[in-house]
């Protein structure tokens, strides 16, 4: 152990060389009490001087990078010195932290350069970039549309009922060129690969929009104009898109109640096609009620039968498809459920029903071909 005192002062000295002393064994000679008494000092002040005015260090405990050696300003921290030993000061944490953020911030200026070189058209919007757009500044803008906030940070507020299509919006909207990645965005936004690539968390970044403030104004004009808005209504796109949502949204409440009952499955084509065929003649609310009584009926036989969860949650679909047959061959008035409190209406879905069809919850309450009824009814403005 090497000593280097910081100071000329003489009794602080001599303390801290009290403080520090030890036999040929290594061990410390005197107890702090005992060198209080003899400086005439308060013991619980010793080891303020010491740390201001001394320190110690070993050469054979340093950091791994630099090998600058560490030093300890206390006996507790000598104490467990073999700690330290091999590993990093903070010096070059900081120094290594800031190279990281440095590469992660220049991934996300290539990534940002790549989308921003074609500036978008107003005039050459498609439809589904359009109400994804409208999707993000009703969620994630503020409110001067000079920036879009990260997903992660509102966790109880979706773009779509489903997470991996909320990246999807992300994705579509970068891939048109209407978002550019912020360059402030947070670094654990950006993961870094051992191949010298970079993962992208979309949820966890910032945004900045491609358009100005000024053609932002238009579009959401150009858009919410009456004649606009009845000519989006008559789009098989559109149709597409509100049975899209319809069916998330069945899928999401299915998922939910099956984890409720701690069964889990993973939706698939069959599932999908079941529920498909169900809001061709019922609301999501009504469904709601099919996906409810089938994962009650899972949890039940998985209690009083031998049976895996995986198997007592393969029911679920075959009793789905048994309750909507069940319903049109006698005619039932299927209760409609109201909306799960885990699964609030989402963005998209409050542009495509609220927005653009103007009723406040119809494509939950109310079938899709009821919908298209009405609308094709409505007089063209």
């Amino acid at each position: 152990m090497q000593l280097e005192i910081l100071t000329n002062d003489q009794q602080y000295t001599s303390i801290c060389e009290d403080y520090w002393q030890q036999d040929e064994d290594g061990k410390l000679v005197l107890k702090v009490q005992e060198i209080a008494v003899k400086h005439k000092i308060q013991a619980r002040i010793i080891s303020r001087y010491v740390k201001q005015h001394a320190y110690v260090w070993s050469a054979s405990i340093c950091c791994r990078y630099c090998e600058e050696p560490y030093r300890f300003s206390s006996r507790a921290q000598y104490q467990e010195r073999n700690r330290y030993a091999g590993s990093i000061c903070q010096k070059c944490s900081e120094a290594a932290r800031k190279n990281i953020v440095a590469q992660k911030r220049n991934f996300l200026l290539q990534f940002r350069q790549a989308t921003a070189n074609n500036k978008p058209d107003l005039a050459t919007f498609d439809l589904k970039s359009s109400i994804y757009l409208l999707t993000i500044i009703h969620a994630l803008s503020n409110e001067d549309f000079s920036a879009i906030n990260p997903l992660s940070d509102y966790p109880d507020y979706t773009l779509s009922p489903d997470p991996i299509s909320d990246r999807c919006i992300l994705q579509h909207l970068i891939d048109k060129h209407l978002l550019l990645i912020n360059l402030d965005s947070s670094p654990e936004a950006v993961e870094l690969n051992v191949d010298d690539t970079a993962t992208i968390n979309l949820a966890m970044s910032s945004f900045d929009f491609a358009l100005d403030r000024q053609e932002i104004y238009k579009f959401i004009d150009g858009f919410l104009d009456i004649e606009a808005l009845q000519n989006i209504r008559h789009s098989p796109e559109f149709i597409e898109l509100c049975k899209l949502i319809q069916l998330q949204e069945c899928i999401a409440f299915l998922i939910v109640k099956l984890e409720e009952h701690q069964l889990y499955f993973s939706p698939g084509e069959k599932t999908q096609n079941t529920i498909r065929q169900c809001l061709e003649s019922f609301s999501v609310a009504q469904i709601y009620n099919f996906i409810w009584r089938a994962t009650r009926d899972a949890a039940a036989y998985y209690m009083r039968s031998n049976v895996s969860k995986k198997q007592a949650a393969n029911t679920v679909v075959r009793s789905i498809s048994r309750s909507l047959e069940q319903a049109l061959a006698y005619d039932w008035d299927v209760k409609a459920f109201s909306r799960n409190y885990d699964l609030p209406q989402s963005s998209l879905s409050y542009v495509i029903f609220n927005i653009i069809l103007g009723k406040d919850a119809c494509g939950f309450k109310q079938p899709l071909h009821e919908l298209l009824q009405e609308n094709d009814s409505q007089p063209d403005s």
